[in-house]
C-alpha cells in the first residue's frame, strides 16, 4: 500500500507540469499527397507525399520541416510487414535522386518482390522543404573550372561562399544544427510509424551508414536487418586521417604493380611519372575542351596538378585501374576526364551544406591533423583540397555551430539487430581494419571484405547484391560469399 501512496504521489507534479508544457506543434505529422518528381515505370505502385515531421524532435511545440516521401507498393500478396529503407550517400546526395532509377530497374523489382520499399528524402536533402542546396557555393565551383585555382586559394573561396550561404539559411529561419544523422535517425522512425509500419530493414551506402549508425542506437528494436555498404565507422578518425589515407591507398596501387612484371613492364615507374605530372601542370596547366554535364555547353578545364590529384581522390571510389588511368594522363592523354569530367563542375541537386552540418555534429572535437605521408606525396595531399577536405570541414566549423547534441558523442554504437556489412579492401577512405571497431558493438554483425574492389561493393556487381537479397530474406545466418572469390584485382594492360 506504501508503494501505491507513495507513486500517487510522484505522479501529481508529473501531471501539473504535463498540464503546463507547451502543446505540440498541431502540424506534425501531417502528410499532402504530392505527384512523384520523378517518373517511375507503370507497373511501379508508389504514392509521394510530403509528412511534416519536428525541426527538432525534442521540441515537438516548436516549428516543422516538410519531408519528401515515396512508398513503393510490393506486388506480391504474401509480401513482408517490414519494409526496406535506402539511404544514400554524400552526405548530401538525394534519396529520391539515387534510388528511383533503382527502383524502376530489375534490381528494383528483385527488392519489391520481397517487400515494400520505402525512399525518405532525409531532411536537408534537395527535394525536401527546406532543403540546404548551396547555390552560392555552386557558382564559385563553376568559376573555377576556368581557372588555375591551387588547393588553398580554392579552400578560402568555398569558405567565403559557405559564409553566404549559411547567412542565408539564417536569415530564412533555418535551424542548421538541427540537420544532423541524430535528428535524420529520429525522422526515419517517425515517418515508418506514420505510414503504419513496425519493424522495418534499413540499407545504407557510404555517409548513408552513418546515418544508420545513429538508427541503431536509437531505435535497435525496430529494426529486423541492417546493410552497411561501404561502412563508415562514425568518429573523428574518418578526417583526421583523410589524406593519409588516400596517399597510401594509392602508393598501394602502385606497390602492388610493381610487383607484378606484366603491370611493371607496362607502366614503368608509374609513381614517380606520377608525382611528376602533379608538379609539371602546376607550374605549366594545360587546357582541355570538355562538356558542361550540367548545360552539355563546350567549355575549356584548366587542369593544373591539384585538380588533377583531386580528380584522383574521386576516381579512387570505383576505379581500381587507377594505375593506367594516371598513366594516361603523364602520357597527355586526358581523355578519361573529358569523358566525364563531372567532379569540377557543381551537383545542382546536392544538399552541399548538408554534408558540413551533419559531418560537424557528428564530429565537433576533430582536428585536421597534419599527418606524415609517403615521401613525394605532398603535393598529392595538397590538391586534395581543392573541392573537400578535413582542413575546409575544420575552418567551417563556426559557421555551423554544433551544439554537441549527437549521440555520436555520447553514446557507443551497441546494437544486436542482425547487420550485414559489405567494404571493399582497396578502400582509400576507410581502411579495412577502422571496421573492426564499428563490428565490436555491433553482436550479430557479419562483416565481408571484397579483395579487388575499392569503396562500395553493391556498385560494383552482382555478388553483393546476392548477398544483400540473400540476408534480407533470412537475416538469422550470413549469407553464402563464395561468389566473392571472383573478386581478385588484376591490373589492365594498355590498349
Amino acid at each position: 500500500m506504501a508503494l501505491r501512496v507513495r507513486s500517487i504521489f510522484l505522479l501529481m507534479p508529473m501531471v501539473a507540469l504535463a498540464a503546463c508544457a507547451p502543446a505540440p506543434n498541431p502540424a506534425i505529422g501531417r502528410s499532402e499527397a504530392i505527384e512523384c518528381p520523378l517518373p517511375v515505370p507503370a507497373e511501379r505502385d508508389v504514392t509521394c507525399a510530403l509528412i511534416s515531421v519536428p525541426e527538432r524532435h525534442a521540441r515537438p511545440q516548436g516549428p516543422v520541416i516538410e519531408l519528401a516521401v515515396a512508398q513503393f507498393k510490393s506486388p506480391n500478396p504474401d509480401a513482408a510487414a517490414d519494409p526496406l529503407v535506402l539511404n544514400n550517400g554524400g552526405p548530401g546526395d538525394s534519396n529520391f535522386e539515387g534510388f528511383f532509377p533503382v527502383l524502376a530497374s530489375p534490381l528494383g523489382e528483385a527488392l519489391l518482390a520481397q517487400r515494400d520499399v520505402v525512399l525518405i528524402e532525409l531532411r536537408g536533402l534537395y527535394h525536401s522543404v527546406p532543403n540546404l542546396v548551396a547555390d552560392e557555393v555552386f557558382e564559385e565551383q563553376l568559376t573555377m573550372v576556368g581557372e588555375d585555382v591551387s588547393g588553398p586559394e580554392a579552400n578560402a573561396r568555398l569558405l567565403d561562399a559557405m559564409r553566404r550561404t549559411q547567412a542565408r539559411f539564417v536569415d530564412e529561419g533555418i535551424d542548421l544544427p538541427a540537420y544532423n544523422h541524430v535528428e535524420m535517425a529520429a525522422d526515419i522512425d517517425f515517418v515508418l510509424t506514420e505510414l503504419g509500419y513496425g519493424q522495418f530493414n534499413l540499407f545504407g551506402t557510404s555517409a548513408g551508414t552513418m546515418v544508420a549508425q545513429d538508427v541503431l542506437r536509437g531505435y535497435s528494436d525496430r529494426l529486423r536487418a541492417v546493410v552497411l555498404n561501404a561502412a563508415v565507422p562514425d568518429g573523428p578518425t574518418l578526417f583526421e586521417e583523410m589524406f593519409l589515407n588516400a596517399a597510401r591507398s594509392l602508393q598501394t596501387y602502385f606497390t602492388m604493380c610493381e610487383a607484378d612484371a606484366a603491370c611493371a613492364a607496362a607502366y614503368p615507374d608509374a609513381e614517380v611519372r606520377f608525382l611528376h605530372l602533379l608538379s609539371e601542370l602546376n607550374t605549366a596547366p594545360v587546357e582541355v575542351r570538355v562538356a558542361n554535364p550540367i548545360t552539355g555547353d563546350s567549355t575549356t578545364l584548366v587542369l593544373n596538378g591539384d585538380k588533377i590529384a583531386s580528380w584522383t581522390f574521386v576516381s579512387l571510389y570505383g576505379n581500381t585501374q587507377i594505375v593506367r588511368s594516371l598513366d594516361r594522363l603523364s602520357h597527355g592523354d586526358y581523355t578519361e576526364i573529358q569523358n566525364d569530367p563531372g567532379i569540377f563542375f557543381p551537383m545542382p541537386r546536392f544538399a552541399y551544406a548538408l554534408g558540413y552540418t551533419a559531418l560537424v555534429a557528428a564530429n565537433p572535437d576533430f582536428t585536421a591533423a597534419v599527418e606524415p605521408v609517403p615521401d613525394g606525396y605532398q603535393p598529392f595531399v595538397d590538391g586534395l583540397a581543392l573541392f573537400f577536405s578535413p582542413h575546409l570541414m575544420e575552418a567551417s566549423r563556426e559557421l555551423w555551430k554544433d551544439e554537441r547534441t549527437s549521440w555520436e558523442t555520447t553514446e557507443p554504437l551497441v546494437s544486436d539487430a542482425p547487420t550485414l556489412i559489405l567494404n571493399g579492401a582497396l578502400d582509400h577512405v576507410i581502411p579495412k581494419d577502422d571496421l573492426a571497431r564499428l563490428a565490436s558493438g555491433l553482436a550479430n554483425s557479419h562483416v565481408f571484405i571484397f579483395e579487388g574492389v575499392a569503396h562500395a561493393p553493391v556498385d560494383v556487381g552482382d555478388c553483393a547484391l546476392t548477398m544483400m537479397l540473400a540476408f534480407l530474406a533470412d537475416p538469422s545466418t550470413a549469407p553464402d560469399s563464395a561468389c566473392m572469390a571472383d573478386y581478385r584485382h588484376t591490373f589492365a594492360l594498355p590498349d
